[in-house]
């Protein structure tokens, strides 16, 4: 019988193995994150646009509804609800109508709209109650956390412009404290998402 040499791999061999899998890693890691991070926007962009039909489509149908949500007797004071718009760079302020958790962090007890004045009651117990976004089956948990953001986004509004009333506006931002009111919207979700 012939004696065969059985020859293994050579160090070399497997480390420029290994260099080509790590270069390869680096290429498309970052491609992945993105693809990733641009699925959680459009989740939420939709999400957005579902809200906005919703919302929509109560003031269409019902009049009370239609009166409590823009029954906006106060001045915005908020600071962090004057904006500026991305394409013309003109200031605007926005009314802020009803506010609703959507950070995975909560606990489902805080899964229902709420007014950010009373004199928005109606409308928000109309949405509550008619379009069923009452308890936690109703949860609408926000997918996209932008990098270097100081706070979570974590909480969706209803608003509209206060040079603008037709036209409503879904954003997502931070639930601040008591102090801040209601929290801060950060991102238009819909429409024209600005990320």
């Amino acid at each position: 019988m012939k004696n065969k040499k059985l020859r293994g791999f050579t160090l070399i061999e497997i480390i420029v193995v290994i260099a080509i899998i790590g270069v390869l890693a680096a290429i498309l890691v970052p491609s992945v994150t993105g693809y990733i991070a641009k699925a959680r926007r459009t989740h939420d962009m939709s999400s957005g646009r579902k809200i906005s039909e919703d919302v929509m489509s109560l003031l269409s149908e019902k009049e009370d509804a239609e009166k409590s949500f823009y029954a906006s007797s106060k001045a915005v004071t908020n600071p962090a609800w004057h904006k500026t718009d991305p394409v013309t760079g003109d200031p605007y302020d926005l009314i802020v109508i009803a506010v609703m958790n959507g950070g995975s962090g909560c606990n489902g007890a805080f899964w229902n709209w709420t007014e950010t004045e009373a004199e928005h009651k109606d409308f928000v117990d109309a949405l509550n109650l008619d379009l069923g976004y009452s308890g936690t089956d109703t949860k609408i948990p926000i997918k996209y956390q932008p990098k270097g953001a100081a706070k979570p986004v974590n909480r969706w509004f209803i608003c509209y412009r206060s040079d603008d009333v037709s036209e409503i506006e879904i954003w997502v931002g931070n639930g601040g404290s008591q102090s801040q009111g209601k929290g801060e919207p950060m991102y238009r979700a819909y429409p024209k998402p600005a990320y």
